[in-house]
């Protein structure tokens, strides 16, 4: 890792792009190794010859030892039409992922913390192949804006220069502006200082404001970041800046119609299971179909199922019903950049256990990671004892909500099997094609884009063997949209559902999107 250095007294970084060699992949970014490593006077940090523009003289270093000590080579980035770009034009698709802002890394009393470098670290080794690392910089109370980037910013800035990928410079404000939020003087004070710092480090791209909130009109914050804007971009540029909108950054299809002023500007969006189902129809509206337009890139989605790793409201998915959707949505177009969110142990919805586990199954962590190296990951939904089972149940809200979508391998809004209303108690039993040992049943009920209100509330797991019906679970108060029940040592050629009281939403009906069983 790159030495540390203090911020005050010292002059910006300065590292000029140079040419790329071919991606490894189409629309990713390549990473490779120089030739040559430089130090830059005055600062400490080491730059590569590929990027910095110097020539090989006598007395280099050798190949072999020169590949070993040098950091690998990034273009400058920008933006043109809808794409962003590398120095060579050609187009550019970042993925990554957002860790922990450091500030907050000692504060979860139940979780075991990394240090933010180690954590970096892991983004780009063990099979993760993060090209952009998003580094949230928050709020830094007493702090000054200097002491605060030489502390929680420029370690990191470094680290990236040294491993040879991207990082975003993240204003993590969650919050109003101007008159009764964050004034625009605290956004100028920081950039001010920023900006110039790292103007001439390829590395670095500047996400300008997290989430501003409301007031909820383009108008009201164009004039207020525009100013910002143009600050910034007198003393940096080139650098490709990132650009939120109000109410959490969702206001795409507003900067389409009236971009920020200003050159190499994408636009951010974030994206969480509440704003509804990953389908192409509703993706397509929040800022796909903005995406044909302007450069747009995701700086934050991600899901976990309802529980301690998801918050509330906003973040509660599944893999199976949510982000494999968007996964091949997203694939699609390949214009669109992103970072997931988050890969940590303690914000939500966090990619790892406390104790820095990878969450798999319906969880996140393990489909990002597989994602990331372009790997494939199926649904957990869809394969298991039960598919394609004979399933009846005590009703149907519709003809297209019956029973057999409870054993059709779909976890979306349209895999589900609806009770009637005014089925107050319904039931589900699915009759297995033959007598199986079952290891487990995993009930999956809810409604993607939806809440903890929609799951079912008050139900038992049974399953029939040849010495009868037993109940293998019971559930009371439930808040989860994902169970799982022990099996049976015997073999089991019968699962039913048993549902007391179905949700606590109106209307109240059961909302299953699978009974997935799984063999023993």
């Amino acid at each position: 890792m790159l030495r540390n250095i203090l911020l005050r007294g010292r002059a910006p970084l300065s590292v000029t792009a140079g040419s790329r060699p071919a991606p490894r992949r189409p629309w990713r970014h390549a990473i490779a190794a120089s030739a040559l490593a430089l130090v830059v006077a005055g600062t400490g940090l080491v730059v590569p010859a590929a990027a910095s523009g110097a020539a090989a003289g006598p007395g280099a270093a050798g190949p072999a030892e020169a590949a070993e000590a040098a950091p690998a080579a990034v273009s400058r980035l920008g933006t043109s039409g809808n794409t962003i770009v590398n120095a060579a034009g050609s187009p550019v698709q970042l993925r990554g992922v957002s860790v922990l802002a450091p500030r907050h890394n000692a504060e979860c009393p139940e979780c075991h913390p990394r240090p933010i470098s180690d954590v970096i670290d892991m983004t780009v080794s063990d099979g993760w192949e993060s090209d952009v690392v998003r580094l949230p910089v928050t709020i830094w109370g007493s702090l000054s804006v200097e002491d605060n980037v030489a502390r929680y910013v420029d370690p990191y800035v470094q680290q990236a220069v040294d491993l040879g990928i991207y990082i975003i410079v993240d204003l993590h404000h969650v919050s109003d502006y101007g008159t009764g939020g964050v004034p625009q003087s605290a956004v100028s004070e920081f950039w001010d200082y920023v900006a110039p710092l790292y103007a001439d480090v390829p590395n670095v791209i500047y996400e300008v404001f997290n989430e501003p909130v409301a007031p909820a009109s383009w108008a009201t914050w164009k004039s207020y970041i525009q100013p910002v804007v143009d600050d910034i971009r007198a003393v940096a540029p080139e650098t490709l800046l990132l650009m939120g909108g109000p109410q959490w950054s969702t206001y795409v299809n507003q900067a389409a119609a009236d971009p920020i002023a200003g050159n190499d500007i994408a636009y951010v969006y974030h994206l969480y299971p509440n704003q509804g189902e990953a389908t192409a129809a509703n993706l397509d509206a929040k800022f796909g179909n903005a995406a044909r337009q302007i450069p747009v890139i995701l700086t934050e989605f991600g899901w976990n199922p309802p529980g301690e790793f998801s918050d509330p409201v906003v973040t509660q998915g599944t893999t199976s019903g949510w982000g494999i959707p968007l996964r091949e949505y997203l694939d699609a177009r390949p214009h669109i950049s992103w970072t997931a969110w988050i890969f940590d142990n303690y914000w939500k919805p966090q990619m790892f256990d406390h104790d820095w586990n990878l969450l798999g199954g319906e969880y996140q962590g393990e489909m990002i990671k597989a994602w990331l190296a372009e790997q494939p990951y199926a649904s957990p939904c869809a394969s298991h004892a039960a598919v394609g089972a004979t399933a009846v149940a005590s009703s149907a809200n519709s003809a297209t909500s019956g029973a057999a979508k409870a054993v059709d391998g779909d976890c979306t809004n349209a895999g589900r099997w609806l009770s009637a209303v005014g089925d107050a108690t319904p039931t589900l039993t699915i009759t297995l094609d033959a007598p199986t040992v079952v290891e487990q049943i995993d009930v999956y009920s809810g409604f993607v884009g939806g809440g903890s209100v929609n799951v079912l509330r008050d139900f038992a797991v049974e399953v029939h063997t040849s010495a009868g019906w037993q109940q293998v679970a019971d559930y009371q108060d439930n808040v989860l949209g994902l169970v799982s029940a022990p099996g049976s040592a015997a073999a089991v050629d019968q699962v039913r559902l048993v549902i007391t009281d179905p949700s606590d939403y109106d209307p109240d009906v059961a909302r299953v999107f699978e009974v997935a069983v799984r063999e023993g």
